[in-house]
């Protein structure tokens, strides 16, 4: 597992070394570095990882999933319902009708791949 600058370490607030995580959604950033969507163990929700913090042990795209291209770079691969114009804001506000949408979002995700 790695920290925020790249150096290498054995235990994290968010995350368990060993521990299996179903990848939400994948971004390329404009810095041109590839990071995770998923849930880590703390109340903090969905958050954004390095790719270099995990080992793949599945390679199935859930069928949920788009391809996103913005300016700049960026690319996602994620559902549909959370691309929608302030989406996230919403989520860590806590909008209930927010919230729905991503677990169930979510929910296709895990089933998909358990």
């Amino acid at each position: 597992m790695l920290d925020a600058v790249g150096k290498p370490q054995s235990k994290s607030d968010w995350l368990t070394v060993g521990k299996v995580y179903h990848v939400l959604g994948v971004i390329q950033d404009t810095d041109r570095k590839w990071k995770f969507l998923l849930i880590g163990d703390g109340p903090n929700g969905a958050a954004l990882f390095w790719l270099e913090e995990f080992e793949i042990v599945s390679s199935k795209i859930p069928e949920s999933w788009i391809i996103a291209w913005g300016k700049d770079g960026f690319f996602e691969l994620t559902p549909e319902a959370w691309r929608q114009p302030r989406f996230w804001e919403r989520y860590y506000d806590k909008d209930p009708e927010t919230i729905r949408v991503f677990e169930q979002e979510k929910k296709k995700i895990v089933e998909a791949d358990p």
